[in-house]
């Protein structure tokens, strides 16, 4: 076994995501603790731009992937490829991120080859000779630091914006590697991003169970990778407090996103949900209304560049962190803020 850490790039239909950025910069730093080097796997379309990108963030080898295939099946040609190249080369680790897709491509591998596996992993560090990771426990009320045993392969499943972008590397080299022929079963996608005939805008939707749930529009950014968000929590009073948050973001650009008290309450999809359980998230602009700022909702959102919190509790825990604070009812101030928006940009 090498000491070379590997980042997994995710990559669709020819756009790299913001995590394989983040990923590539922590392997290059745990495999400068470990005396080995950083490498990347990209598969899918476009991978001759993924790989400046991955070794401008310190990726000594970009193991390139070109074909279709990628984008028009689910998971296994993407296992397939990933577990192959494992085999031929022993890495030492082998970073994820914590998206549909990078769960379900390394919980593949991992069962086809034996490897043992970590999830939702928000902090890693070389330790001696071993990788020391932080994980939440108990529904994020705690923090458990755990250590990979054994040998062989590990495979590490990284929270989405757990790790900051440096982009300090250089040129890497590309190693083209064949794509798998159309596997005779699996899943196909259904148009791009299997997003299919979604709703534009977003609409008050019936949940499996029958009760009345918000879902957001799906056109816009995922909120992971969005640069403006506004979040609604428990002070929204339910689902239907949802409509002005989509018509805030809408105004906005931006992605609407939830606390965990909303998700549980059954008032939007958990797909939405911002904290230590939920998204990790790093944008721009964070604009909470009606949240309450518990110490789980801010390890999801913390490191936000600007955070705006309106809620009418001046005692809220978010107004001690929030970089601008209202104190007033998020059902006065958001129409109005909504309001201004749209006049400043002229509709």
């Amino acid at each position: 076994m090498s000491n070379d850490v590997w980042a997994l790039a995710e990559i669709n239909n020819g756009k790299l995501a913001n995590i394989s950025l983040q990923l590539t910069t922590k392997a290059a730093e745990l495999a400068a603790a470990f005396g080995g080097s950083a490498a990347a796997v990209a598969l899918g379309t476009n991978t001759q731009a993924a790989a400046q990108e991955l070794g401008a963030c310190g990726a000594k080898t970009v193991y390139a992937s070109e074909g279709e295939v990628y984008n028009q099946y689910l998971t296994q040609p993407h296992a397939e490829t990933l577990a192959t190249l494992i085999q031929q080369h022993q890495p030492r680790l082998v970073l994820w991120g914590g998206t549909n897709y990078g769960r379900d491509v390394a919980a593949r591998v991992a069962a086809r080859l034996g490897l043992s596996i970590e999830y939702n992993v928000g902090e890693v560090a070389v330790e001696g000779d071993g990788i020391v990771m932080t994980v939440p426990a108990f529904g994020g009320a705690q923090s458990v630091k755990m250590q990979f045993t054994g040998e062989g392969t590990k495979l590490l499943g990284a929270r989405q914006n757990a790790f900051p972008t440096s982009r300090g590397g250089g040129t890497p080299q590309v190693e083209q590697v064949h794509a798998p022929a159309v596997p005779a079963k699996g899943a196909k996608v259904s148009g791009p991003f299997g997003t299919e005939g979604a709703e534009e805008a977003g609409h008050l939707g019936k949940a499996p169970d029958g009760h009345d749930i918000w879902m957001p529009a799906a056109s816009r950014a995922k909120l992971e990778e969005a640069q403006v968000i506004v979040s609604g929590g428990r002070g929204l009073g339910g689902p239907q407090g949802f409509q002005q948050i989509e018509d805030l973001a809408a105004a906005l650009g931006a992605s609407v996103g939830a606390s965990r008290a909303a998700v549980d309450a059954g008032w939007i999809p958990y797909a939405h949900q911002v904290g230590q359980t939920g998204k990790t998230v790093k944008p721009t602009v964070y604009i909470a209304c009606g949240i309450s700022g518990a110490v789980q909702h801010k390890a999801g959102m913390g490191t936000s560049s600007l955070i705006i919190a309106i809620n009418k509790d001046k005692d809220a825990p978010i107004f001690q962190f929030c970089d601008l604070g209202i104190v007033a009812d998020l059902n006065v101030v958001v129409p109005q803020l909504t309001a201004a928006v749209k006049r400043r940009k002229g509709q």
